[in-house]
């Protein structure tokens, strides 16, 4: 045996005590490096084997043993001569232990006399591994809750297309545009074009006529008034004449485009009216036909014509009314 650099003999195994026998020398079939061997996890030694978990056979305290650097049989404790000519070394007592007691250390690797652990390094081992577990399944929690908050962003972000409507389209045609019938203004008969004596007056008040002016003198033969009138298309139109009558019943020939009717317009004398400024307001009137644009009235007192009237004012309307 030789000494390492600090006087303890090289590869001595300073746990060699466990498996010395009973009167000090070493067991032959332990080797001192047999703290390095590997023992698989619940493997048991025999009873014969010793180790920890079994009782020493009838163990008793180890002798005293010599201090390290001295050859066995140099001197007692603190005798002898110190190796290499060095100090005497101190003593080393070894420990003594109790015997362990059947049933210490519950048979498990690595468990000293009198306690039962051993098992640490594998609780450690578990918890470490049941924190990393816990772990990763709150990452994965937390990464699918932020991957499905994208989602409904995205979701909400994106335009919804409108609705589309399943109704069948509408069979209804386009309305026609209607137009109302024709329907011009009423004219002052002092507009009209005047011939044969009649002529315009402001005699007798009342006249619906701007002004006032009324056509006189149409009670002579050759007198006359003619209106030139515009109509929208070729048809059928009432020609109305407003006029003031306190005679007899009066008549008065048309002539429509230069074209005389053989049927006179009648003026009668509604109201039975005596005074002529109250006789105002009587109204006649006479279907004629028309074409589309300029066309020309004439009223005038021909050969058997009876009577004399005021003229006041005349319009036309489309179709044959009465009003």
């Amino acid at each position: 045996m030789t000494a390492g650099h600090d006087g303890t003999p090289e590869n001595d195994d300073p746990f060699g005590y466990l498996y010395r026998a009973e009167d000090g020398t070493e067991q032959p079939a332990a080797p001192r490096n047999t703290h390095n061997q590997v023992q698989r996890v619940g493997e048991r030694r025999s009873p014969q084997q010793g180790g920890y978990g079994y009782p020493q056979p009838q163990q008793q305290p180890p002798p005293q043993q010599q201090p390290y650097g001295y050859e066995q049989g140099q001197g007692g404790q603190g005798q002898g001569q110190a190796p290499y000519g060095g100090q005497p070394q101190y003593t080393r007592q070894q420990p003594q232990h109790a015997p362990a007691q059947p049933g210490d250390g519950g048979g498990r690797r690595g468990a000293g006399p009198g306690r039962g652990g051993g098992d640490t390094s594998n609780r450690k081992g578990l918890l470490i591994g049941a924190i990393a577990v816990v772990a990763a399944v709150a990452i994965g929690i937390a990464f699918a809750m932020t991957n499905s908050s994208g989602k409904d962003k995205d979701t909400d972000s994106k335009p919804t297309s409108a609705p589309v409507s399943s109704a069948p389209p509408s069979t209804q045609g386009t309305p026609s545009v209607t137009t109302s019938p024709f329907s011009s203004d009423k004219v002052d008969a002092s507009t009209f074009a005047l011939a044969g004596g009649a002529a315009l007056s402001t005699e007798w008040p009342g006249a619906n006529a701007a002004g006032g002016k009324y056509v006189d003198h149409l009670g002579q033969a050759g007198a006359g008034a003619t209106w030139t009138v515009t109509v929208p298309e070729d048809g059928d139109y009432t020609f109305f004449v407003s006029y003031g009558n306190a005679g007899p019943d009066a008549t008065l020939s048309l002539a429509v485009n230069g074209k005389l009717r053989t049927t006179p317009v009648k003026l009668k004398n509604y109201g039975s009216y005596t005074d002529w400024s109250k006789a105002w307001n009587n109204t006649t009137y006479a279907w004629v036909s028309l074409k589309q644009g300029d066309n020309t009235l004439q009223l005038s007192f021909q050969q058997g014509d009876t009577g004399a009237v005021n003229l006041d004012q005349t319009w036309l309307k489309q179709g044959q009314v009465k009003k």
